[in-house]
């Protein structure tokens, strides 16, 4: 900073920069620091914004799945024969699945339904398997198994004996 005394020019502060070689004008500006320092924050944000959105695509579609196998065991329940009791366990089955159409594919799928008799009374097994890979959107998301099984079993017995 300089100031004037009577017709002499005197520096109070910091040094005096005359005769330096000029520094360019790029190196004094740091205006874009900003956006360089943000690109490299939001590839790791939106990394893990994906990566949550992913994995939570993939539970949502485990739960909906445990959900469909539990109404339709539920469902066989109230059955009096094998094919009635197979019956409600299909269309309960099904409009579970179709509730949760948009997360889950009825069409990949696969119901089945096991009736058998054990000492304990009448075990019915019903088991999914799905196979959708829509939801493994990143590669360092780990996937599930390729096949995600959801298996129940109801027993249904006599209470008089």
């Amino acid at each position: 900073m300089y100031y004037l005394s009577g017709k002499h020019r005197v520096s109070r502060g910091a040094p005096s920069t005359e005769g330096a070689p000029a520094t360019p004008r790029f190196a004094r500006d740091n205006r874009g620091s900003v956006a360089i320092e943000f690109a490299f924050v939001a590839a790791v944000f939106l990394a893990i914004l994906f990566g949550i959105m992913s994995y939570g695509f993939q539970f949502a579609t485990r739960i909906a799945l445990s959900y469909a196998v539990t109404e339709g065991g539920r469902a066989a329940v109230a059955g009096l024969d094998p094919n009635e009791r197979q019956l409600e366990a299909e269309e309960s089955i099904t409009r579970a699945l179709e509730a949760y159409r948009p997360l889950v594919d009825p069409d990949n799928a696969l119901r089945t339904y096991v009736e058998e008799t054990t000492e304990h009374g009448i075990a019915l097994r019903i088991r999914i398997d799905y196979t959708d890979t829509r939801f493994s959107l990143l590669p360092f998301i780990p996937t599930p198994a390729e096949t995600m099984r959801i298996e129940t079993t109801f027993v249904v017995s006599d209470p008089l004996g």
